[in-house]
Formats: C-alpha cells, sequence, structure tokens
C-alpha cells in the first residue's frame, strides 16, 4: 500500500515539474516555487487621441471642402457668363448709344456705325493668328499665317465723335500701308462691330515705339495717341475687303477651369479626413509593434 502511495506521489511530482517551466528566455525553472504573476500592461499599446489635440487637422479637410463648394458655384457662374457672351454676340447689332459711357457695359454686345476711316492714323495690334486661315493648326503654316491686328480710327458721320476699330488681320509683310493699298477703304461706310475693353492681367507691357505695334488690347493708351474717344470695337467679317485687313477676328474665350479645381480640393479633403479618423477616432497599432508583439508571443 505504501508502494502504491510513494508511485502516486512520484507521478504528481512530476506532473508538477512538467508544469512549472524550465527557465529558457522568459520562462521559469522548477526550482521556483511560484512563477511571477503576469503583470497587466499599463498603458494600452493603442491610445485614442482627444478631439482636441486633433483639432489642428481637422481644420485642413473642412477648409478644402469649403473651397470645393465654392469653386462649384464659381463653375455655375463663369458658365452662366459665357453663355450670356454668346448670346450677346448673336444678337441683333444695336444703334452705338448717345452716351459712349455705356459701352463700358456692353462688352461683347454688337453695335452698327457708319462713317470714315482715318488710315493716316494706323495703330497695331500683335503678333496675331489669322482666326479664318486654315493654315494655323501648327508648325510653319502657323508662323507663316502670323500678323498683326489694323486698328483705324473712325470719324462717325451722325456725331462729333471718332472711335477705333479693329478692321482685322494681315500678315506682318502686308503691315505697311502701301503693301494693301487696294483695302485703304474710303468715304463713308457702314460697320458692324463688337464692343471691346482693355485687356486685362497682362503681365508684359507693351512697348509701341520699339515693336512697332501694341502685345495687347489697351484702349485708353491707343485712344490717347490717335486722338480718339475711349471706344474700341472689332469689325466683323462681312467688312473684310480684298487686299485688306480681314475683319471677324474676335476671340470670345474664358478660362473655365473649375472643374478641375473642384476635383483637386474635395480629393485633399478626402485624404485629410482619412488622416484624421485613422489617427485620432480609429487608431491602428503599428505595424512594428506588430512584428514585435508576434516575436514576443513565439518566444513562449
Amino acid at each position: 500500500m505504501s508502494t502504491i502511495h510513494s508511485k502516486s506521489s512520484c507521478f504528481f511530482f512530476r506532473i508538477k515539474s512538467r508544469v512549472r517551466l524550465d527557465k529558457v528566455g522568459h520562462r521559469y525553472t522548477s526550482q521556483d516555487v511560484n512563477p511571477p504573476r503576469q503583470i497587466p500592461r499599463e498603458k494600452p499599446a493603442v491610445q485614442k487621441k482627444s478631439f482636441l489635440s486633433g483639432l489642428p487637422l481637422l481644420i485642413v479637410p473642412l477648409a478644402t471642402f469649403g473651397l470645393g463648394t465654392w469653386q462649384i458655384q464659381r463653375r455655375e457662374w463663369k458658365l452662366k457668363l459665357i453663355k450670356e457672351m454668346e448670346e450677346k454676340m448673336q444678337a441683333t447689332p444695336v444703334p452705338l448709344p448717345e452716351d459712349l459711357k455705356e459701352l463700358k457695359n456692353m462688352e461683347y454686345r454688337k453695335v452698327k456705325v457708319r462713317g470714315t476711316f482715318d488710315h493716316s492714323k494706323e495703330l497695331f495690334i500683335g503678333p496675331r493668328s489669322n482666326l479664318h486661315a486654315a493654315d494655323t493648326m501648327g508648325g510653319e503654316n502657323k508662323a507663316a499665317s502670323m500678323g498683326v491686328h489694323v486698328v483705324t480710327p473712325f470719324k462717325l458721320a451722325d456725331r462729333d465723335e471718332t472711335i477705333l476699330v479693329n478692321r482685322g488681320h494681315v500678315k506682318f509683310q502686308n503691315r505697311p500701308p502701301q503693301m494693301r493699298s487696294a483695302g485703304q477703304v474710303e468715304g463713308e461706310v457702314d460697320l458692324v462691330g463688337i464692343v471691346r475693353l482693355s485687356d486685362k492681367n497682362m503681365y508684359m507691357k507693351s512697348n509701341p515705339l520699339k515693336d512697332g505695334f501694341w502685345l495687347s488690347r489697351e484702349v485708353e493708351e491707343m485712344a490717347d495717341i490717335a486722338g480718339t474717344s475711349e471706344v474700341f470695337i472689332d469689325a466683323d467679317i462681312n467688312s473684310s475687303v480684298p487686299g485688306g485687313p480681314e475683319g471677324g477676328q474676335t476671340i470670345v474665350s474664358l478660362r473655365n477651369e473649375h472643374l478641375t479645381y473642384v476635383i483637386t480640393w474635395y480629393t485633399l479633403s478626402a485624404l485629410t479626413m482619412y488622416l484624421w479618423w485613422r489617427n485620432y477616432r480609429n487608431p491602428r497599432i503599428s505595424r512594428s509593434m506588430l512584428q514585435t508583439v508576434k516575436q514576443n508571443f513565439r518566444k513562449t
């Protein structure tokens, strides 16, 4: 009976010894009476950061979202403006108003005038390509079609006023009046033109005394030199004459890149909002920390 008891005691002692871990790395020997209790982590591996600490980053997605929404409004305004300009271009010509100051609110509106050209005071705007030439698609052909717009004082028949008329395009070699004598119209003529104002936001300043032409449409300066009223119209295609300037050179174009801006701002808003959410509302354990935890787990 005692033999059986001693064998049982030895059996349980062996089992208990196996439960106690041998000391290899982080393990404990059977000599330790009680292995140390596992101490809970004082700080979690991933902590949610406070809302206030993430407020500066949250401002970025909110601000870019507002800018994207604003660009949508700007795009609608620009499309409406382009539509209005096209309607003005297609409208029936109206007589030139008695008060010429009204023309400041009539850009791209067609007007009809009658008068006489003063070819002795021609001015030029260039370099310009001919909008109606078939060879303006690029390369050498486009370079060959480059020239200037001929701007000529026009004495009105029904009042004591002289305005500026952009008669149209001529090539550089035809800029001297003697090269296009057939186009120097004499006597009273009827014209239909489009009201134009000075070009805006021009970064290169014109030097007509050096270049012989203006780089942009500067109505006030050109009117001062020619001694005319500050009124400028582009003659339509019907004003073209053989050997002379070719009319109808009005370009109706407004930059409309607001859709690109909308996509840019909304994309930036989405990305920064995602970064804020990952860092302050739904943080995750980093890969380096995750690898460390896995390695320690394998050792145990």
